[in-house]
């Protein structure tokens, strides 16, 4: 039986309402383009060919079987794409954001290999993750200092701090608390950083930086829904090689991003839009979040991603639209500007909340979410 907080892996695939699904990690390094082609070519011949990018910088991979499930970890190992050991892939969860500044891709191979070896951390929940250059994890390294959600900071040695808010995680949650915002809140932070012996600054949050075009040292290929396939996996490899150092990197943003491009920005940018990738930081495709939704997540009550398809000539917010298949809201758990939560065959909207929070109205069909939405100049 699993434990709540449980999060699929290579090795722990979950059961979908379109087979089996199973995440791959990318390492610190990135990815290859010969790593992208074999991880084409595995979800091709293991499973259904489609492909998700989380907001875990992973590869969500679906329609794998029981059968399968074997062959594609070997497939995997074999592009050096995950660990051998279970355990160690597991709480693998390191996600450097772009643009890759020097001394943040040194921070982030440092507590990579700390997370491979400190075979203590195996108590670590599924879910619990490290971000650096950017926030969207559990404990965030940011150039001044580490930060957990909230803005609660230090700004000691980041090596040295991440390990000790994460032996304090350890140490204060109970099996029932997965994730450092959680513990925070029955805590509070005081009691964290207080546990892990670091002085605590409360700080202002960073903007997110745009994952999309052109940016320092890369070109970011957005993907609508963070859906791929293999054929589109294969078109980004290519670019990485043609007009790139050949490697590509996953964002939170989920999309992917080709680096060292230097001046072929313009180029990429034609191929790259020719391709089928949102190549404009403003695409409105890219304020619009929807999960996997039926028939691939049997708790599921729409197709929300057909759904989302439907919202965006419509979708004229400056926040995130986010469509959900149910009140679980696992698309996007911390919010959004509008969430609409399916209900049958009507919907729930809330406003700058989560899918389960109170909605601003109930019970609408569809059009009369639009024309709701519209009166409010959130639609056009």
């Amino acid at each position: 039986m699993k434990t709540r907080g449980w999060c699929p892996d290579l090795y722990t695939p979950m059961a979908a309402g379109d087979g089996v699904l199973v995440r791959v990690k990318p390492e610190v390094a990135g990815v290859s383009a010969a790593q992208l082609r074999m991880l084409a070519d595995a979800v091709e011949s293991c499973g259904s060919g489609r492909v998700e990018i989380t907001n875990r910088g992973n590869f969500q991979v679906r329609g794998l079987s029981g059968e399968t499930v074997p062959a594609f970890a070997k497939a995997m190992l074999a592009a050096g794409l995950a660990s051998a050991d279970s355990a160690v892939e597991r709480r693998r969860n390191i996600l450097l954001h772009v643009p890759v500044e020097p001394e943040m891709l040194r921070i982030a191979r440092a507590l990579e290999a700390w997370v491979k070896a400190d075979e203590s951390l195996v108590a670590l929940p599924g879910k619990f993750g490290f971000a650096v250059g950017g926030m969207g994890a559990d404990i965030n390294v940011l150039p001044g200092g580490v930060v957990l959600p909230g803005g609660y900071a230090t700004a000691v040695e980041p090596v040295t701090a991440v390990q000790a808010l994460t032996r304090a995680f350890l140490h204060l949650a109970g099996t029932d608390v997965t994730r450092m915002a959680t513990l925070v809140a029955a805590v509070g932070a005081e009691a964290v950083f207080t546990e892990a012996g670091l002085p605590m600054q409360v700080v202002q949050l960073p903007d997110a930086v745009p994952q999309v075009g052109p940016m320092a040292g890369g070109f970011g290929l957005g993907v609508g829904f963070g859906q791929l396939d293999a054929a589109i996996l294969r078109d980004g490899a290519g670019l990485a090689e043609r007009f790139g150092d050949g490697w590509l990197r996953t964002t939170s943003a989920r999309s992917l991003v080709v680096m060292g491009t230097g001046d072929n920005t313009d180029a990429i940018a034609i191929e790259a839009e020719a391709a089928g990738f949102i190549i404009a930081p403003d695409d409105v495709r890219l304020r619009i979040v929807a999960c996997a939704g039926l028939p691939a997540c049997p708790q599921g009550l729409v197709d929300a991603r057909a759904v989302a398809t439907r919202l965006v000539p419509h979708w004229a917010g400056t926040g995130v639209l986010h469509v959900s298949a149910c009140s679980k809201g696992c698309a996007v758990p911390g919010g959004a500007a509008v969430t609409l939560v399916a209900e049958g065959k009507t919907y729930n909207v809330v406003l700058n909340g989560r899918a389960r929070d109170v909605p601003a109205v109930a019970g609408l069909s569809l059009d009369e979410t639009v024309q709701w939405m519209r009166e409010r100049r959130l639609c056009q």
